[in-house]
């Protein structure tokens, strides 16, 4: 019930956002896209959303086209609280209606806003000015008050707009995805995990919880399907925890280890509070004082949104509370189920040198494991979250391994490279 609670928070308090984005109201105080990742797929079509959501959802859409607008405005913004939280992925394949005045050149202004992870806001600034004005919609500078209104690298922008930069394959590569779909006659269009759904609001929600309903037994199946216990070996086999996919996926850090430690990857499938997810993970254990130490770093995972007691009409970003992510992976992943949990108060700590919010806790009285205790850190870096988990067992080992596990952390560096 508590999940289900903070998952319509999380919702409301984003599609206030983006009321007050679209009256224009505090604009440059809350940005709707800031914590959700932007990229581009392998046809150059822009992409919102965490690459573990479980539902792709497809927008056939024209920047000359007042219906698109129409739409934008309309069920379009319906979505975005579902990407925040993890649910689905959006991607926008950009055609060109011929309906007013300038859409190709809006369009490929869009695409190069999105070289610099701005394609979504960029656009926020285009449909509502196709409704308001019509023909006159792209007239004069409004392309680059728009890359200015985004806090574009103008320079960059420019020569990308300017340039030849690859736009004609995008474009051809968008016509010829519309003609090979037999369902398709105008913009906007939208397909949801590859079926046609009409692009109303209630249609999209419908379509998009009958997939996810999929998706999720899908997932419960592969779950609940036994698998053989592996065989024994003498070497030294790559560390795992349950319900995992088998692949390994190198954590985007890297850190020394002392000299016995082993470290392992994979991706942890997650019954979350809202959703079954994937979520990545990597684990580092060795000889600590007095027992054996572990740390356990969870990534790319979403946020769970919370409002301030009094919800302010800026929503500051700050609503991004990762010490609550972090107590709630602490009790979905990291510690054995029907363990007695404890945490602390909220507190600051240091990963790789960074100011990272977590708490202390302690798990006992676990069914199978030993007593633990120990301490998570959350941070955000590169667009992505972060949750480090350390602690050791026996329980008492932490008097003395605190120091030697900080000692790790301290080494950590990021190496996912930075976008502008």
């Amino acid at each position: 019930m508590a999940g289900t609670l903070i998952t319509r928070l999380a919702r409301w308090v984003v599609s206030c956002a983006l009321l007050l984005a679209a009256l224009g109201l505090e604009a440059q105080q809350f940005d709707p896209y800031a914590n959700i990742p932007q990229s581009q797929g392998l046809e150059g079509f822009p992409q919102l959303g965490y690459p573990s959501a479980l539902v792709n959802v497809i927008i056939y859409g024209a920047f000359d086209d007042p219906a698109t607008a129409e739409f934008w405005v309309g069920a379009y913004r319906g979505l975005l609280p579902r990407v925040q939280t993890g649910e689905i992925r959006l991607v926008f394949v950009p055609l060109i209606s011929g309906g007013i005045p300038g859409g190709q050149l809006a369009a490929r202004s869009a695409i190069c806003a999105g070289e610099q992870g701005k394609f979504w806001q960029y656009a926020e600034h285009l449909f509502p000015l196709v409704l308001g004005q019509g023909a006159e919609a792209y007239a004069g500078d409004v392309l680059d008050s728009a890359a200015r209104d985004v806090g574009l690298d103008l320079g960059q922008y420019q020569r990308c707009a300017s340039g030849n930069t690859g736009f004609a394959a995008i474009l051809e590569d968008a016509e010829q995805s519309a003609a090979r779909d037999a369902f398709f006659t105008s913009t906007p269009y939208v397909k949801v995990n590859e079926s046609p759904s009409l692009p109303d609001a209630e249609s999209l929600i419908f379509a998009i919880d009958v997939q996810l309903e999929a998706a999720n037994a899908d997932l419960i199946a592969e779950l609940t399907t036994p698998t053989p216990d592996p065989e024994a070996t003498e070497e030294a086999e790559p560390l795992v925890l349950e319900a995992v996919t088998g692949q390994d996926v190198p954590p985007p850090i890297t850190l020394q280890l002392p000299a016995g430690w082993l470290s392992g990857s994979d991706v942890l499938v997650l019954q979350d509070v809202d959703a079954i997810r994937n979520i990545p993970f990597a684990i580092y254990t060795g000889p600590v004082t007095g027992g054996v130490g572990t740390i356990v770093l969870l990534w790319g995972f979403p946020n769970l949104v919370v409002a301030p007691s009094a919800v302010q009409a800026t929503l500051p970003p700050e609503m991004l509370d990762l010490h609550i992510d972090g107590t709630r992976l602490l009790r979905l992943a990291v510690v054995e189920q029907g363990c007695n949990v404890g945490t602390d108060l909220r507190r600051t700590y240091s990963i790789g040198g960074l100011q990272a919010a977590g708490t202390q806790f302690a798990a006992v009285d676990c069914p199978e494991l030993p007593d633990t205790r120990g301490w998570f850190a959350g941070l955000r870096q590169y667009g992505l979250n972060f949750m480090f988990y350390a602690y050791a067992e026996p329980i008492e080992a932490m008097d003395t391994a605190e120091v030697e596990l900080q000692a790790i952390l301290d080494t950590v560096v990021f190496t996912l490279p930075e976008t502008d």
